[in-house]
């Protein structure tokens, strides 16, 4: 997965060169540069802006329903903004996207509420405006979510959770130079970047998680940093069909500049009148920091990790790894919970309390999501 990454990265890197090369001397490039410089040489402000908002709500109930079936309710809202000030050499530009979504699953009345969207992102960039399409800029890029996550149902029911708000948090300062190729397209490249990765949550600092070692809450890299942003109101000439694409590399300078990190969004709404929408919605992550626990295909039974061939463990007798049941660092980490010789309710010599450890590893991550719902956009 680690050599497909690299060629992932390497080839979006190629098409964004592509992009910055080939878009020299458009027609769009032309009147994009002489707005410029109109703007340039006049003391006039401009703001552009454009803001989705979405709600959607989703219910099934059965009822001695002879068909069979499961019980089904979810609730989703995102809201994703965009606010740009331009005044004479100076450039203003934000980004804010927040999304959250709960579900609930069950054949009866039991079930739990987990969370399958939970993002906050506040990207703010500030840039010096020349005669040509490069600018100088300064960019502050957060990412962080609201709440508790977790891989399963039965993570949930033992409060084992996986992140945490502001656990992870990703903040990001960088300096470079900011592209514009017309309105529509937007591409950040900043050779001086600090990515930090804080998390407050003190048990899963513990237990060392998201790049961190074990006990620590803050982490420092200093890395190259690139953002291609590309939005369009009528793209293919569709009225109402908007699209936005936002896509970011990172590669740390001094650990394995080889592992570039990943993160990208894909939003495309087509708006049948001012409040029904239909929108398909994707992310793209990809950090070889992040360690996904390994299941099966049916996403409930784990993949555990196992011991040298031959090295057997002394009290269970198999290869597994465990923690033991006292340890403090065992909780939010992923495992399950596991019992051996127990019969009589009580822990004799010789029987075993403690934590399967579930085998992890870098991953790429992808979420698909389709709404159909409430949406107003300004």
């Amino acid at each position: 997965m680690r050599f497909e990454m690299k060629n992932l990265a390497l080839l979006i890197i190629f098409n964004i060169t592509s992009i910055l090369l080939i878009g020299q001397h458009n027609q769009e490039n032309v009147d994009y540069i002489e707005q410029k410089e109109i703007e340039l040489t006049n003391d006039s402000s401009y703001w552009d802006n454009h803001s989705t908002f979405y709600f959607g709500f989703n219910r099934l109930k059965l009822y001695n329903w002879a068909g069979g079936g499961m019980n089904f309710t979810e609730i989703h809202g995102l809201a994703n903004m965009r606010f740009d000030y331009r005044h004479n050499k100076f450039h203003w530009n934000n980004f804010i996207n927040v999304q959250f979504g709960v579900i609930k699953s069950s054949f009866g009345n039991d079930g739990l509420w987990l969370k399958n969207d939970d993002v906050i992102e506040l990207r703010s960039k500030f840039s010096r405006r020349t005669n040509h399409l490069w600018d100088y800029s300064f960019l502050i890029d957060v990412r962080t979510q609201f709440t508790y996550g977790y891989y399963t149902e039965l993570d949930r029911s033992k409060n084992n959770y996986m992140d945490n708000f502001l656990s992870p948090i990703y903040p990001i300062l960088g300096f470079g130079f900011d592209y514009h190729a017309s309105n529509h397209l937007t591409v950040d490249v900043s050779p001086f970047t600090v990515k930090s990765t804080f998390v407050k949550d003190d048990s899963l600092s513990n237990i060392g998680v998201f790049g961190l070692q074990p006990g620590e809450k803050f982490r420092t890299e200093a890395g190259l940093y690139v953002n291609l942003l590309y939005t369009h109101d009528s793209i293919f000439n569709i009225k109402n069909l908007h699209f936005m694409t936002d896509i970011t590399l990172f590669s740390n300078y001094l650990n394995k500049p080889g592992n570039i990190d990943l993160v990208g969004e894909f939003l495309t709404s087509y708006h049948f009148n001012d409040f029904f929408s239909l929108t398909l919605q994707g992310f793209l992550i990809y950090d070889h920091d992040i360690k996904i626990p390994k299941y099966n295909k049916n996403g409930i039974d784990p993949v555990y990790l196992t011991r040298p061939e031959g090295q057997l463990d002394p009290i269970t007798g198999d290869n597994h790894y465990f923690f033991d049941y006292n340890d403090p660092n065992a909780y939010n980490y992923n495992i399950n919970y596991v019992e051996y010789g127990i019969e009589d309710g009580t822990l004799d010599q010789g029987d075993y309390q403690g934590y399967k450890v579930i085998k992890t590893g870098a991953a790429l991550q992808f979420m698909e999501y389709w709404m159909l719902g409430f949406s107003f956009t300004f």
